[in-house]
């Protein structure tokens, strides 16, 4: 099974936020939700794709020149290149274009490949109780591609995480987790309907999951992105923690503060300007305060 393929667009070695220890996170592209607020929006396609960044353009035309696909065009007002939908992700333009302003986001890879970049810093992982953490995008819709590389890591020793946004048929993935030392899972809001207003869906899905997942035996991690304008509420909070405690076996908790990396890859994209804003720190103490209070730790991998 190592010939199975997928789609990723990052492998980040040396990471220390994703988990214990020193680890290589690997990030599957294809995510189910559209948070609204999300830092990596060229993770939402599960193909290849282009991020054309429009201001760096420099009008030189070589990326009309090589696309088989005649997706793009030079505008004749502006001298900038303007890409249709036509755009197959293949890439050429990135090669030849000397501003910059193309990026391909997303390639294709085997087990095998991911698997040679992981064991480069194998040595590391273990001195320092790290290892491999499994990102997206959401991991779990690249369920196949994502089997074989949890148990590719098994064969040789490694620890592995997995971060979900918790979204998924649990019976097409629920072997997987028999595999995983830990999983990061996020709560993003415990009101259907303001879930499915910021992200795309609601969260019954999402919370059986989470109930599921907490039965095993396995180190579980809830996730929360804190945003002002979202989620970052007495109320909401209260909520999550009397769901963890009174439905599930979590205790753990991990607070992230908002912020916003992801505002230029929006504009790149296309999508709506990020409005949304972080908490101050009396008031992230305060939350913090009130998840302590029922008698669940707070997670900090900083």
């Amino acid at each position: 099974m190592q010939s199975v393929s997928g789609t990723i667009f990052q492998i980040q070695r040396w990471s220390i936020n994703d988990g214990e220890g020193i680890r290589s996170t690997v990030f599957l592209k294809g995510c189910p939700l559209r948070c609204q607020w999300c830092a990596n929006p060229e993770s939402w396609h599960g193909n290849p794709e282009v991020l054309f960044l429009q201001e760096k353009c420099t009008g030189c035309g070589q990326c009309a020149v090589v696309c088989d696909a005649a997706a793009v065009r030079i505008d004749p007002v502006s001298r900038k290149a303007v890409t249709s939908g036509a755009c197959l992700g293949c890439g050429k333009c990135c090669q030849v274009c000397a501003g910059g302003a193309r990026k391909q986001i997303g390639m294709r890879v085997t087990v095998d490949d991911v698997m040679k970049i992981i064991q480069r810093d194998a040595v590391f992982y273990r001195e320092s109780g790290g290892g491999v953490t499994f990102s997206g995008g959401e991991p779990f819709l690249q369920a196949e591609f994502l089997r074989q590389l949890v148990l590719a890591c098994g064969r040789i020793g490694l620890d592995t995480a997995v971060e979900t946004c918790g979204f998924y048929d649990w019976q097409q993935v629920a072997d997987i987790f028999a595999h995983l030392n830990c999983v990061f899972i996020d709560c993003k809001h415990m009101d259907d309907a303001i879930h499915r207003k910021w992200t795309g869906v609601g969260n019954q899905r999402i919370l059986e999951n989470i109930q599921r997942i907490s039965q095993l035996p396995l180190r579980t991690i809830v996730r929360v992105p804190l945003i002002r304008e979202v989620n970052a509420n007495e109320q909401n909070i209260r909520e999550m923690c009397r769901f963890l405690v009174q439905k599930t076996g979590v205790r753990e908790v991990e607070l992230l503060a908002y912020h916003d990396y992801g505002k230029s890859k929006h504009h790149a994209a296309g999508l709506p300007d990020i409005t949304f804003s972080a908490l101050g720190e009396a008031e992230t103490d305060r939350l913090k305060q009130i998840i302590a209070d029922y008698g669940i730790t707070l997670a900090d991998f900083k």
